[in-house]
């Protein structure tokens, strides 16, 4: 069953502009970790405000990690535009990711560790992939 959930995803990540097979290893793992993450913890904790702003920061992680590596690969097959674009790009997700920041703990206050805790799973991801691909080579 896992298996074809991946090839299904695979399939999808290919379609939405990942043609290198390892960004779309470190895209689909950060998929994983960000919403398995946050449905595992909301299930346990019954919806807690906590585990609704870990869900907030890993959702704004894995945007933030979404656009990343689109915006890298965008600068690997196109040289003229690419820097430029990723200027752009990098400006809009900074300024969207703080206005998301300053709404979710200035406005509703929410538990500040939740966030940090799912803004974190960028972190979990690239290591746990990258001892994984380590171990592999």
């Amino acid at each position: 069953m896992l298996d074809a959930i991946n090839k299904r995803l695979e399939r999808w990540l290919v379609k939405s502009g990942f043609p290198k097979p390892d960004v779309r290893i470190v895209v689909r793992n950060q998929i994983y970790v960000s919403l398995g993450t946050s449905l595992v913890i909301m299930l346990v904790t019954l919806l807690s405000r906590w585990s609704l702003a870990y869900s907030a920061g890993a959702i704004i992680a894995l945007v933030n990690f979404w656009t990343l590596a689109r915006v890298a690969q965008t600068l690997v097959y196109d040289e003229k535009r690419g820097p430029f674009l990723l200027f752009i790009i990098f400006m809009a997700k900074m300024t969207l990711s703080g206005l998301a920041l300053w709404w979710l703990i200035g406005v509703e206050r929410v538990p500040h560790w939740g966030l940090i805790c799912g803004l974190g799973t960028v972190v979990v991801n690239i290591t746990a992939t990258g001892l994984h691909q380590l171990g592999k080579k």
